[in-house]
């Protein structure tokens, strides 16, 4: 699910503005709402910190939260941790679970300034409040993180899974798989007996990094077998024969 509007509320800091502008980008929001902006547009901070991003966004400036809002079906607000611990909030993830039972058409995510957030009467105004998990020790986020973080969890939390991947082979086969290559590669003198863990470490990295499926782990067995097979008989000139 993607957001497609940002309401930033008082923002000050040019650099913030700028880097808010290049996170929106990143995650395909198209329109970003400013209310009551204390950074000028025209700062070139600004730019420095948007990185070309404002090619790919839709700026516009508003004098309160309800005009920069008027299209906008679903509000969700952030709240700090800090201050006011009576604040209703919800997790991103319940935010999201709500935001689609609503219809996710609509929604823009409202971020207040970076030194006092939002206020009561905007947070009134919004229909869900979210607080992002933090150390209790150090709640506080920087705008552009908290940004990031939220527009990160709709963007994936809700992505639909790739249902043409296979499924990676369970752990217990590709241990089954690393003790047959292990003894396989060892009895052929390729690996090295001071520390065979190095170039089996090295095969565990690419078999990682594949997500090997069952069936590849199987034709990798089939191998190993063939091979002990050779090793066996070492005079056979016919070919060999399929051992898998």
């Amino acid at each position: 699910m993607k957001i497609n509007r940002l309401i930033l509320i008082e923002t000050s800091s040019p650099g913030n503005l700028g880097a808010a502008l290049r996170v929106a980008a990143n995650f395909g929001v198209t329109t970003v709402a400013l209310v009551r902006p204390k950074a000028a547009l025209k700062d070139p901070i600004v730019d420095q910190w948007a990185c070309g991003a404002r090619q790919y966004v839709d700026i516009d400036v508003f004098d309160d939260l309800d005009t920069a809002a008027a299209d906008s079906r679903t509000l969700v607000a952030t709240a700090s941790g800090r201050g006011r611990p009576d604040q209703p909030s919800v997790s991103p993830s319940q935010a999201i679970d709500t935001v689609l039972q609503r219809g996710s058409e609509g929604t823009a995510l409202v971020f207040g300034s970076e030194t006092r957030g939002m206020n009561r009467e905007d947070l009134d105004r919004c229909d869900l409040a979210v607080r992002i998990p933090t150390d209790p020790a150090f709640p506080v986020l920087n705008l552009v993180q908290s940004i990031a973080i939220l527009l990160s969890h709709f963007a994936i939390e809700n992505s639909p899974s790739d249902t043409d991947q296979p499924e990676p082979a369970p752990h217990q086969t590709v241990e089954a798989l690393m003790a047959h290559l292990h003894t396989t590669l060892a009895d052929i003198g390729y690996l090295d007996p001071d520390n065979p863990d190095r170039i089996l470490r090295k095969i565990r990295r690419v078999f990682g990094r594949a997500g090997i499926t069952e069936n590849e782990a199987a034709i990798f067995r089939g191998i190993c077998r063939q091979m002990d097979w050779a090793r066996r008989n070492p005079r056979n000139t016919d070919g060999g024969r399929f051992n898998r």
